[in-house]
């Protein structure tokens, strides 16, 4: 599996002893259907717990979870804490393999303010755990940026397109 080999290549060169992985769920293991944003916004319940599973990237990070030097995280933006509610029930169901004090949501009441509080959220986790590197695993490209930026060599951006092979 290609990310595996390139997570791996990594650790050696960096000297990794323990890698975070936090994983976007829209558009990474849940799909993301263009237009869905006024359902999102107006809070239409089943909007999260109905979407379709990716089950191409699901199954290729259950085997990188089985690596022991990695611990892995869902890290999601949501309006409401129902939709954080059925995105709980929908990983319960798809991706049991995430542990449910793993999972960090984002709450927020705009789609600006969430690309920067999917970083804050990675920032506070550095400060406040020991790990050596967090790896991000989005498919928003400018969530990816911002991280380069602001969180610096500890940080390892990975576009969701990395998890298909």
């Amino acid at each position: 599996m290609f990310l595996l080999e390139e997570l791996r290549k990594i650790r050696k060169q960096k000297k990794i002893q323990k890698l975070v992985i936090f994983v976007d769920m829209d558009g990474v293991i849940a799909d993301y259907r263009f237009g869905e944003g006024k359902n999102i916004e107006n809070n239409i319940k089943g909007v999260y717990i109905n979407k379709r599973p990716i089950y191409t990237t699901i199954n290729n990070l259950k085997k990188i979870n089985e690596e022991s030097w990695i611990e892995m995280y869902i890290l999601s933006s949501c309006f409401y804490k129902e939709q954080a509610e059925e995105k709980t029930k929908w990983l319960r169901k798809y991706a049991p393999f995430f542990n449910e004090k793993n999972m960090f949501f984002t709450m927020n009441n705009n789609f600006g303010d969430r690309k920067q509080a999917k970083i804050d959220v990675i920032k506070r986790f550095l400060e406040s755990n020991d790990c050596d590197f967090v790896a991000l695993i989005d498919d928003t490209h400018e969530i990816l940026f911002k991280g380069i930026q602001q969180l610096g060599e500890k940080f390892i951006p990975f576009h969701a397109i990395t998890l298909i092979d």
